[in-house]
Protein backbone atom coordinates (compact mmCIF):
# COMPACT_ATOMS: atom_id res chain seq x y z
CA UNK A 1 0.00 0.00 0.00
CA UNK A 2 2.99 2.18 0.32
CA UNK A 3 4.27 0.98 -2.60
CA UNK A 4 1.38 2.16 -4.21
CA UNK A 5 0.96 5.28 -2.83
CA UNK A 6 4.12 6.45 -3.61
CA UNK A 7 3.26 5.45 -7.07
CA UNK A 8 0.34 7.47 -7.25
CA UNK A 9 2.37 10.40 -5.87
CA UNK A 10 4.56 9.68 -8.57
CA UNK A 11 2.81 8.68 -11.78
CA UNK A 12 0.27 11.25 -12.60
CA UNK A 13 -1.13 8.68 -14.81
CA UNK A 14 -1.90 6.13 -12.38
CA UNK A 15 -3.49 9.00 -10.27
CA UNK A 16 -5.49 9.78 -13.10
CA UNK A 17 -6.54 6.73 -14.09
CA UNK A 18 -7.76 5.68 -10.33
CA UNK A 19 -9.73 9.35 -9.33
CA UNK A 20 -11.42 9.13 -12.69
CA UNK A 21 -12.71 5.60 -12.09
CA UNK A 22 -13.40 6.37 -8.63
CA UNK A 23 -15.56 9.66 -9.66
CA UNK A 24 -18.39 7.50 -11.22
CA UNK A 25 -18.86 6.68 -7.25
CA UNK A 26 -17.95 10.26 -5.40
CA UNK A 27 -18.90 12.61 -7.93
CA UNK A 28 -22.88 12.06 -7.65
CA UNK A 29 -22.96 11.79 -4.22
CA UNK A 30 -21.32 15.02 -2.92
CA UNK A 31 -19.39 16.41 -6.33
CA UNK A 32 -21.76 19.34 -6.18
CA UNK A 33 -20.52 19.81 -9.81
CA UNK A 34 -17.32 21.66 -8.44
CA UNK A 35 -19.60 24.45 -7.21
CA UNK A 36 -19.00 23.87 -3.31
CA UNK A 37 -15.55 22.09 -3.27
CA UNK A 38 -15.10 23.09 0.80
CA UNK A 39 -17.94 21.11 1.17
CA UNK A 40 -17.04 18.22 -1.08
CA UNK A 41 -13.54 18.09 0.41
CA UNK A 42 -14.82 18.20 3.92
CA UNK A 43 -17.24 14.86 2.75
CA UNK A 44 -14.42 13.36 1.27
CA UNK A 45 -12.85 13.69 4.53
CA UNK A 46 -16.01 12.45 6.51
CA UNK A 47 -16.37 9.17 4.35
CA UNK A 48 -12.06 8.44 4.71
CA UNK A 49 -11.90 9.03 8.07
CA UNK A 50 -15.23 7.86 9.26
CA UNK A 51 -14.68 4.07 7.78
CA UNK A 52 -10.91 3.83 8.83
CA UNK A 53 -11.90 5.24 12.27
CA UNK A 54 -14.66 2.63 12.36
CA UNK A 55 -12.15 0.13 11.22
CA UNK A 56 -9.47 0.62 13.76
CA UNK A 57 -12.47 0.57 16.54
CA UNK A 58 -13.14 -2.86 15.73
CA UNK A 59 -9.43 -4.20 15.83
CA UNK A 60 -8.71 -1.96 19.06
CA UNK A 61 -9.11 -3.45 22.45
CA UNK A 62 -9.72 0.31 24.49
CA UNK A 63 -9.94 -1.28 27.68
CA UNK A 64 -6.85 -2.93 27.58
CA UNK A 65 -5.49 -0.24 25.50
CA UNK A 66 -6.50 2.00 27.77
CA UNK A 67 -5.04 -0.13 30.92
CA UNK A 68 -1.80 -0.08 29.06
CA UNK A 69 -1.44 3.29 29.01
CA UNK A 70 -2.36 3.87 32.94
CA UNK A 71 0.38 1.46 33.39
CA UNK A 72 3.34 3.03 31.23
CA UNK A 73 2.26 6.52 33.03
CA UNK A 74 2.52 5.02 36.63
CA UNK A 75 5.84 3.38 35.62
CA UNK A 76 7.22 6.32 33.88
CA UNK A 77 6.18 8.20 36.95
CA UNK A 78 8.02 6.36 39.13
CA UNK A 79 10.89 5.90 36.96
CA UNK A 80 11.36 9.51 37.66
CA UNK A 81 10.70 9.96 40.98
CA UNK A 82 13.32 7.42 41.30
CA UNK A 83 15.63 9.21 39.34
CA UNK A 84 15.67 12.30 41.09
CA UNK A 85 16.13 10.64 44.51
CA UNK A 86 18.76 9.08 43.32
CA UNK A 87 17.64 5.47 43.64
CA UNK A 88 19.40 3.58 40.44
CA UNK A 89 18.65 0.17 41.50
CA UNK A 90 14.89 0.75 41.76
CA UNK A 91 15.12 2.77 38.03
CA UNK A 92 16.64 -0.43 36.48
CA UNK A 93 13.78 -2.97 38.24
CA UNK A 94 11.31 -0.05 37.13
CA UNK A 95 12.80 0.16 33.71
CA UNK A 96 12.70 -4.36 33.30
CA UNK A 97 8.73 -3.93 34.14
CA UNK A 98 8.18 -1.70 31.75
CA UNK A 99 9.71 -3.34 29.23
CA UNK A 100 7.94 -6.73 30.53
CA UNK A 101 4.64 -4.66 29.98
CA UNK A 102 5.57 -3.50 26.63
CA UNK A 103 6.56 -7.40 25.22
CA UNK A 104 3.30 -8.42 27.11
CA UNK A 105 1.20 -5.73 25.26
CA UNK A 106 2.52 -6.02 22.16
CA UNK A 107 -0.57 -7.31 20.61
CA UNK A 108 -2.89 -4.65 21.78
CA UNK A 109 -0.38 -2.07 20.83
CA UNK A 110 -0.39 -3.20 17.40
CA UNK A 111 -3.76 -4.15 16.95
CA UNK A 112 -5.08 -0.71 14.84
CA UNK A 113 -2.41 -1.09 12.29
CA UNK A 114 -4.36 -4.38 10.71
CA UNK A 115 -6.49 -2.41 9.29
CA UNK A 116 -3.85 -0.28 8.03
CA UNK A 117 -4.05 -1.90 4.04
CA UNK A 118 -8.00 -0.89 4.05
CA UNK A 119 -7.38 2.59 4.83
CA UNK A 120 -4.76 3.53 2.60
CA UNK A 121 -6.33 2.26 -0.20
CA UNK A 122 -9.61 4.45 0.32
CA UNK A 123 -7.01 6.77 0.95
CA UNK A 124 -5.41 6.76 -2.33
CA UNK A 125 -8.82 5.92 -4.14
CA UNK A 126 -10.18 9.28 -2.71
CA UNK A 127 -7.09 11.27 -2.62
CA UNK A 128 -6.47 10.51 -6.57
CA UNK A 129 -10.30 11.36 -6.96
CA UNK A 130 -9.71 14.89 -5.61
CA UNK A 131 -6.60 15.63 -6.94
CA UNK A 132 -8.65 15.26 -10.70
CA UNK A 133 -11.81 16.64 -9.05
CA UNK A 134 -10.16 20.03 -8.10
CA UNK A 135 -8.09 20.05 -11.42
CA UNK A 136 -10.90 19.59 -13.37
CA UNK A 137 -14.67 20.19 -12.08
CA UNK A 138 -13.10 23.33 -9.52
CA UNK A 139 -10.83 24.94 -12.03
CA UNK A 140 -13.60 24.75 -14.84
CA UNK A 141 -16.54 26.02 -12.23
CA UNK A 142 -14.23 29.08 -10.76
CA UNK A 143 -14.57 28.39 -7.43
CA UNK A 144 -11.32 28.19 -6.15
CA UNK A 145 -11.27 30.97 -3.72
CA UNK A 146 -12.28 30.19 -0.07
CA UNK A 147 -12.09 32.67 3.14
CA UNK A 148 -10.70 31.95 6.70
CA UNK A 149 -10.45 34.06 9.37
CA UNK A 150 -6.89 35.68 8.52
CA UNK A 151 -8.10 36.25 4.81
CA UNK A 152 -11.10 36.52 2.85
CA UNK A 153 -9.66 35.09 -0.34
CA UNK A 154 -7.09 32.46 -0.22
CA UNK A 155 -6.98 30.16 -3.43
CA UNK A 156 -7.33 26.30 -2.96
CA UNK A 157 -4.54 26.15 -5.68
CA UNK A 158 -2.06 28.12 -3.38
CA UNK A 159 1.03 25.98 -2.08
CA UNK A 160 2.31 25.78 1.73
CA UNK A 161 4.51 22.74 1.19
CA UNK A 162 1.23 21.67 -0.09
CA UNK A 163 -1.70 22.85 -2.10
CA UNK A 164 -4.44 24.33 0.49
CA UNK A 165 -7.12 22.19 -0.57
CA UNK A 166 -4.78 19.70 0.62
CA UNK A 167 -4.02 20.81 3.37
CA UNK A 168 -8.00 21.57 4.29
CA UNK A 169 -8.39 17.65 3.39
CA UNK A 170 -5.81 17.12 6.31
CA UNK A 171 -7.05 19.75 8.87
CA UNK A 172 -10.83 18.20 8.56
CA UNK A 173 -9.25 14.21 8.96
CA UNK A 174 -7.54 15.08 12.17
CA UNK A 175 -10.83 16.53 13.60
CA UNK A 176 -12.96 13.94 11.76
CA UNK A 177 -10.82 11.68 13.26
CA UNK A 178 -10.56 12.78 17.13
CA UNK A 179 -13.90 13.13 16.94
CA UNK A 180 -15.26 9.71 15.90
CA UNK A 181 -12.78 8.29 17.90
CA UNK A 182 -13.81 10.08 21.04
CA UNK A 183 -17.35 9.18 20.42
CA UNK A 184 -16.62 5.13 19.27
CA UNK A 185 -14.81 5.34 22.96
CA UNK A 186 -17.48 6.86 24.56
CA UNK A 187 -19.90 4.23 23.99
CA UNK A 188 -17.39 1.34 24.38
CA UNK A 189 -16.47 2.17 27.56
CA UNK A 190 -20.32 3.12 28.76
CA UNK A 191 -21.20 -1.06 27.72
CA UNK A 192 -18.40 -1.96 29.67
CA UNK A 193 -19.11 -0.02 32.20
CA UNK A 194 -23.03 -1.22 32.10
CA UNK A 195 -21.49 -4.81 31.78
CA UNK A 196 -19.54 -4.77 35.04
CA UNK A 197 -22.17 -3.09 36.87
CA UNK A 198 -24.96 -5.85 35.50
CA UNK A 199 -22.33 -8.29 37.00
CA UNK A 200 -22.15 -6.67 40.34
CA UNK A 201 -25.84 -6.56 40.81
CA UNK A 202 -26.33 -9.88 39.44
CA UNK A 203 -23.91 -10.96 42.22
Amino acid sequence: MVLLTLMVLIDPNLSRGLGLATAAALNPLFGFGGRYPVVTIFFAAMLTTGISTLLRHFFSDWIKLARFQKQQSAISKASMEALRRGNMNKVQKLRETGTKLRADNMSVQFQPLKTMAFTFLLFILVFSWLNEFMSGQVSSEGTMLYAVPWQFHTSLFASYLFASWLLLYMLFNIFLSQFFTRILKFFSFRRKLAGLTQGSKTA
